[in-house]
Parts: structure tokens; C-alpha cells; sequence
């Protein structure tokens, strides 16, 4: 079997892999290389870090490579403390997979990499809504105005579209789900088949149109927009477990913090919140960079949070020009 290892460059994630490799250097059927997927594509690739590390590395794994996934993020099966004790038993073969389904987009006649959580419209920078019409299966269904869209997989149904006001969605589930960010209108959520096309066209905007996958590539897009489909290619996990739901929702159980904000709060000021819980203090910068939101909105969302004494503001200790958000406990 030949198996690949590439972590993060963070100390805990290098360890890991040291201990990883060491682990199997005693299985005959393991030939392992590091730092590299290599050619032939490997039978089983060993990803060490966080969210990001994993996000910027799928693209390139193809869909004959299972993926084990280390570390303490999200989409993570085992934490980095278990992998020595892991291999083995995955490499003899006492291991499941599962397939997650990804997003196929493309501007124009270009094809960018896929997608495993989502694909988000949004303007370039601060300052305006954009207006966007959504078709599906070439029907058109809505024109509306806000902050942008997110079409998203069940895998990133409980990201940036379960903040946007989303639902969740199991992840072995077979749909796309269509989020609209702030809707000016009154938009709803749509659930599809995962055997839709979905087309969005006529974007106007005067700050610029940016199509964001995963939270991490940027791309600009004309107004005549883009479209997204299921990949043929989804990514293959390896799975340890049977309980797939529990894990879901202990998950999220695991990242939420007391809720303090109304029911009927914005969904940016809901997202912004999550973020604020998951990564502790953040300055505006930092928020528009994780969360791909409006320099606008992020203002808006804070301001809000604020009013309802659920963040506090605090000079930053490394820039007395720049303020850091916190939650309050």
C-alpha cells in the first residue's frame, strides 16, 4: 500500500507525522513517503493539521486516495495523540470510507478546483450589496439583493451556511443547499438533489464580484457569474467509527458557547459570533478575512453584538491603532 503523509508546519502537526511514519515502519505492506502526494496517486493519504491544512490540500487528492484526517478541526477523525496507535489497524484493512460529496464550479470556461464545504458569492470589498439571479436547471427561480450566496455541500452545511441561516444537513446526505446571505427579499434556503445544476448570472455590484470556495481561494468573477455542480470526483475518508450523527452534532455541541443573541438576530451577526467562538479574539481584519463578508457587514454585525453586550472591543496589544473583538464569558 502506498501511503502518503503531509502535515502542517506547526509543531504538534510535525510530531504527529514523525510519529505517524515511525508507526509504521514495521508494516510490510506500507511504503510511505512525506511531504508529497506524488505519482502514482497514493492508496491512503495520512492529512496532519487544521481545517485550513486539509481544506488547501483536498484539491489535489483524487478520488481513488482515502483520506485520514488528523487533528482536532472539524473534519477530523482522530486527534493527532492517536495516530501511532491508528495506522496500523487502517493499514490492515480494519477501516470504512466515506464519500463526501464536492462541488464542481465553473467561470466561464474555466474549471476551478473543487470544493468540499462551499462556494460563496460575495462582493469584492465593502461597501454594497450585490444583486444576483439564481437558476436552476436553467429555470430561473429568484433575482434578489443582499450580501451574496452561498451554495454549499452537506459536509460545509454547518460553516458558513448553517451562520447564514442555513440548515444542517447530514453529511452522507446527496444534496446541494442554496443560502442566501441577508436577503433584502426574504429568500429562503433551498435543499436540492445533488443531480442539479445551479447557475448564478447577472451580478451587478459597483465594488466587485468574488467567488470564494472553501473560505480560502478568491476568484473574480464577470456578471455573467458561474456555475456549480456535484464533482464526479467527492473525497474519500477513512472512517473508524460507525456513529456518524452523534459525531455531527457533538461537534457542534462542542464548538457552540451559551447563547446570548435573539432568535432573530442577523445571520452576520450570528456568524460573526461563531467565529468570534471558535477562534477566540480577532481583530475587524481578521474577521473579514475568515469570515469573506463585507468590510460593511462585519462593522454592522459587530455593532450589533455589541449593542446586545455580547462582544466586547479592547485596544490590541500589538497595534494601539487597532482593536480586538472578544466574546464576553
Amino acid at each position: 500500500m502506498r501511503i502518503a503523509v503531509l502535515h502542517a508546519a506547526d509543531k504538534a502537526s510535525t510530531r504527529a507525522a514523525q510519529q505517524a511514519v515511525a508507526s509504521l515502519r514495521g508494516v510490510p505492506e506500507a511504503h510511505t513517503v512525506t511531504g508529497e502526494l506524488g505519482s502514482p496517486a497514493p492508496e491512503l493519504l495520512v492529512a496532519i493539521g487544521d481545517n485550513r491544512f486539509l481544506l488547501d490540500i483536498l484539491p489535489d487528492v483524487s478520488s481513488g486516495t482515502d483520506v485520514l484526517a488528523v487533528g482536532h478541526g472539524f473534519l477530523a477523525e482522530i486527534p493527532p495523540d492517536a495516530v501511532a496507535r491508528a495506522l496500523p489497524r487502517v493499514v490492515s484493512g480494519k477501516r470504512g470510507a466515506e464519500e463526501r460529496l464536492r462541488l464542481e464550479v465553473t467561470v466561464g470556461s474555466r474549471q476551478l478546483p473543487p470544493a468540499l464545504n462551499e462556494v460563496a458569492l460575495t462582493t469584492s470589498r465593502g461597501g454594497g450589496f450585490l444583486r444576483y439571479s439564481l437558476e436552476i436547471d436553467g429555470e430561473r427561480v429568484w433575482r434578489d439583493a443582499g450580501d451574496g450566496v452561498v451554495i454549499s455541500t452537506p459536509t460545509g452545511s454547518t460553516g458558513y451556511g448553517l451562520s447564514a441561516g442555513g440548515p444542517v444537513v447530514m453529511e452522507n446526505a446527496e444534496t446541494i443547499v442554496v443560502v442566501p446571505i441577508c436577503s433584502a427579499s426574504g429568500k429562503r434556503p433551498v435543499v436540492l438533489p445533488r443531480t442539479c445544476e445551479v447557475a448564478i448570472s447577472d451580478i451587478e455590484s459597483r465594488v466587485g464580484r468574488t467567488v470564494v470556495l472553501d473560505g480560502r481561494r478568491r476568484v473574480r468573477v464577470r456578471e455573467t457569474g458561474f456555475t456549480v455542480r456535484a464533482s464526479p470526483d467527492p473525497v474519500r475518508f477513512v472512517r473508524l467509527g460507525k456513529a456518524r450523527y452523534l459525531q455531527v452534532f457533538g461537534k457542534l455541541k462542542s464548538k457552540s458557547t451559551p447563547v446570548v443573541l435573539p432568535r432573530d438576530a442577523p445571520p452576520s451577526a450570528k456568524f460573526v459570533y461563531r467565529l468570534l467562538a471558535d477562534q477566540g479574539t480577532l481583530t475587524e481584519r481578521q474577521l473579514v478575512a475568515e469570515s469573506q463578508l463585507p468590510e460593511r457587514t462585519v462593522r454592522s454585525a459587530l455593532a450589533y453584538l455589541a449593542k446586545a453586550d455580547a462582544v466586547r472591543r479592547a485596544p490590541s496589544l500589538r497595534d494601539a491603532r487597532e482593536a480586538v473583538f472578544a466574546l464576553r464569558r
